[in-house]
């Protein structure tokens, strides 16, 4: 925010932040050393904010003795209803999400994991199959690795941790998925060591079906499903 560079962008935030002030319900009292502070700013750049808002006829602007009050227009509510539509868009509509990786060496965790029968039952019950024991580790490329944060945050589908024989086993966020074209699902635990790396899931050894290899390049298709509010 300290540069006017992608100011299309940025005033879509200003307007966001005017917002959670106050600014579409009535004219708040405003200085722009307030709005610096909100906008992790200098107050010279909050005012040319408020300024190019004003002449864009996206806010309105009172002056007063000590500081402005500001109010957001009908333009600068069509401009935050313009960003809502977009985003509703982006998260209330599920979509396929292709990423490519190589088969990596696992640590031989996935075995010893999916022969817990809580596991098991959660997979049979939600996805429909009995797992194989294991899971196919995926390094994923550069370019596609950061679609794990998004898998971390959700909507899945979630396979409750538990605790049994004195040691605790994490709960993991789910996704339907394909490897190649061969079907399974992601497992995504809250608390892993793996980094890049997504963990697949099936009824069938994907390594042995597929005939991969270590190093082998892959295609994975994600089913990542519309966020529903609570």
């Amino acid at each position: 925010m300290k540069k006017m560079e992608g100011y299309d962008l940025e005033k879509k935030e200003v307007l966001i932040k005017l917002a959670h002030m106050g600014a579409l319900e009535r004219y708040m009292n405003l200085t722009t050393r307030e709005l610096g502070e909100v906008l992790g700013t200098s107050q010279q750049s909050a005012s040319l904010y408020l300024q190019k808002l004003e002449e864009e006829g996206l806010i309105n602007r009172v002056r007063r003795n000590k500081g402005t009050s500001v109010t957001i227009t009908k333009e600068g509510m069509d401009v935050l209803m313009g960003l809502y539509g977009q985003l509703r868009s982006l998260f209330e509509t599920s979509r396929d999400i292709q990423v490519k990786g190589s088969i990596s060496i696992g640590l031989g965790e996935g075995a010893y994991y999916l022969s817990q029968e809580r596991y098991i039952e959660q997979i049979k019950e939600k996805f429909g199959f009995k797992p194989f024991k294991g899971t196919l580790n995926i390094k994923l490329i550069t370019k596609d690795a950061p679609v794990l944060e998004l898998l971390k945050k959700g909507p899945g589908i979630v396979i409750e941790g538990f605790s049994s024989g004195g040691r605790s086993f994490g709960t993991c966020t789910c996704y339907p998925c394909s490897v190649n074209g061969s079907g399974g699902v992601i497992m995504v635990p809250n608390r892993t060591v793996h980094v890049g790396t997504i963990e697949v899931v099936s009824e069938v050894k994907i390594r042995d079906h597929l005939k991969l290899n270590d190093g082998d390049d892959v295609i994975v298709s994600i089913t990542y499903p519309a966020y529903e509010e609570k």
